[in-house]
């Protein structure tokens, strides 16, 4: 008696791969944020609407929901996106690598600066929105932490490289949340600098850091 065989059908090569998808769903992402930031620019973050930034990224207001279901998200996708190119910037400048500490974190906030400094407007919005204790942009909320994490590791790995070549003391996860503080003081800084190329907060910058750097080199103030 013939026997029926099961036949496995291949899969098919028009169904996207889990990869696939992630790569297409991340490309959307960059296309709705880079509309938006456009139309931010452009009209500032509280009179852009979802409707405008959808129609002009091409996609349904249903659609961009997915993605995106406030402005604050897509807020919160800036700032990782911008951690992110940060992050990757500084692994790919080899001669920055071996740079001193100042002029290592001097790189990453003028780095940080210059990319963000087309989107002031809505920069200077996000900060007004992490004052408020039930955005999920507050720097207390849980969101904000997870993202923040990342970038504290990485501050904390160059502070350690620093401590192994002896340029500053052991100082452990608290100098990354220091110097944390003061990348947002020299935003903030930045937000209200009408100074000529923002001249003042670069000068303010280059200052404080090789002063602190120096402090810390010789273990107290007599520099």
């Amino acid at each position: 008696m013939p026997t029926r065989t099961s036949q496995h059908r291949p899969a098919s090569s028009s169904r996207p791969t889990s990869g696939r998808r992630q790569q297409n769903k991340q490309k959307t992402k960059q296309v709705i944020l880079k509309v938006a930031l456009d139309l931010f620019s452009r009209k500032g973050f509280y009179r852009t609407t979802t409707k405008e930034i959808s129609r002009k990224a091409g996609i349904a207001e249903g659609t961009l929901f997915n993605y995106f279901r406030t402005k604050e998200d897509l807020a919160m996708y800036f700032m990782e996106d911008q951690i992110a190119g940060l992050i990757a910037w500084f692994q790919g400048e080899k001669p920055l690598q071996r740079a001193s500490l100042a002029e290592q974190l001097f790189a990453i906030i003028h780095r940080h600066l210059e990319r963000v400094g087309p989107y002031e407007e809505f920069v200077g919005a996000v900060y007004l929105r992490m004052l408020q204790p039930v955005s999920k942009l507050n720097p207390l909320s849980l969101d904000t932490q997870a993202l923040s994490l990342r970038y504290l590791r990485f501050i904390r790995d160059l502070l350690a490289v620093a401590e192994e070549r002896e340029e500053i003391p052991h100082m452990g996860d608290i100098g990354a949340y220091i110097f944390a503080l003061f990348h947002m003081a020299i935003i903030t800084y930045w937000l209200y600098d009408q100074s000529k190329g923002k001249e003042n907060t670069l000068a303010l910058l280059d200052r404080s850091l090789k002063v602190a750097v120096s402090i810390l080199r010789k273990g107290g103030w007599n520099w």
